[in-house]
């Protein structure tokens, strides 16, 4: 017996690091009731996942610990389609400036804008610069900065000055966690501060996740929801998982 049950343990966990590799983050209810075991299980099984390093617990929850770009982009590909196509019809027709984070759904919408001829968007991702340059009537601008291991994005002071020098028609945001009473977060400060920073130079921000970040938490605070002008998601506007975040931002 303590065989069989050392075996379902460490395919569980197993299990475990496998679905969150491929889902990116999900909520320990979630996950309890997946493999019907008690949450309590569900959090021992995240620490041991955590000490090896494969995972890493937030706030109700927990996200894969090794997600290359690459990786991040594949994951949740229909969603993020889908919240591309909607953002398609926020971009501006052109003669202004707008701004991108280096998340892996805005990279979709930068490999598939509208036709805006002179806009200028300006992002902290490599791979979202490289997607935008692709399009001849886009001026596209990278920050420069020290690259985010975890987010590889451009972060640190070089990219704060560089992005000091623009002024926005509209951010384009994304989010590691989206929580119900405070806003969004990040996994890292120095990513917190990026954000803020275009959201503060911006005269309208929109914030683009998909709806497996609702109701859960990263390390650390982002924006608050008096910062953010709409959400976005894969969800139907009228669908109840939203209804959380119905009073403090419009829905598309």
């Amino acid at each position: 017996m303590v065989v069989r049950s050392t075996v379902n343990l460490e395919s569980r966990r197993q299990a475990l690091a496998d679905l969150l590799s491929s889902s990116g983050s999900l909520r320990i209810e979630d996950l309890a009731a997946r493999f019907e075991v008690s949450t309590m299980t569900i959090r021992r099984d995240l620490q041991a996942l955590e000490d090896e390093g494969l995972v890493r617990r937030v706030r109700g929850g927990a996200v894969s610990s090794a997600q290359p770009f690459e990786a991040r982009r594949t994951r949740a590909g229909r969603a993020k389609e889908e919240i591309a196509r909607k953002l398609t019809s926020l971009v501006p027709s052109g003669g202004v400036g707008i701004c991108m984070d280096a998340s892996s759904t805005l990279c979709v919408l930068a490999g598939s804008m509208p036709r805006s001829e002179n806009l200028s968007v300006v992002t902290d991702g490599i791979e979202t610069f490289l997607a935008l340059t692709r399009d001849p009537l886009v001026h596209a601008y990278l920050t420069g900065g020290q690259k985010d291991p975890n987010a590889g994005s451009l972060i640190g002071p070089v990219a704060s000055l560089a992005l000091k020098q623009f002024s926005f028609a509209r951010a384009f945001l994304s989010a590691a966690a989206v929580d119900p009473h405070f806003g969004t977060s990040e996994f890292s400060a120095e990513e917190c501060e990026i954000k803020r920073l275009m959201a503060e130079l911006s005269d309208h921000v929109v914030m683009a996740v998909d709806s497996q970040k609702l109701g859960t938490g990263a390390a650390a605070r982002c924006l608050p929801w008096d910062g953010i002008d709409l959400m976005v998601t894969e969800l139907d506007a009228s669908d109840d998982r939203l209804d959380p975040y119905r009073d403090h931002v419009e829905l598309l």
